[in-house]
């Protein structure tokens, strides 16, 4: 088992306080990145433009893929109930439920 601190332990607080400092330290750190890249225009149009290609790819699987899927779905649905009716007409007649 891991030892746990209490929370009343000097040393809980000072590792919290650590964490949390480490913490905001990484949050302002990638922000200033971010910002730095937004600011820069080149990076600004190709986000633009990637985040425009992704909506069109989406879209465009919605509108094509999806409907081509529930097809196909349905086509083999359709090929499996005919394929079980086939062999129910081609049983031998002493094999369908006893009839002689």
């Amino acid at each position: 088992p891991i030892p746990s601190l209490p929370a009343s332990s000097p040393s809980f607080h000072t590792t919290t306080r650590s964490v949390s400092s480490k913490m905001s330290e990484l949050v302002a750190s990638a922000s200033q990145a971010l910002s730095t890249l937004t600011n820069n225009k080149p990076v600004r149009k190709w986000l633009f433009a990637t985040g425009k290609a992704a909506w069109i790819l989406g879209s465009s699987l919605l509108v094509v893929v999806v409907p081509l899927v529930i097809e196909l779905d349905r086509e083999q649905q359709l090929m499996e109930m005919e394929n079980q009716q086939l062999g129910v007409l081609t049983q031998p007649a002493g094999a369908q439920g006893g009839a002689q």
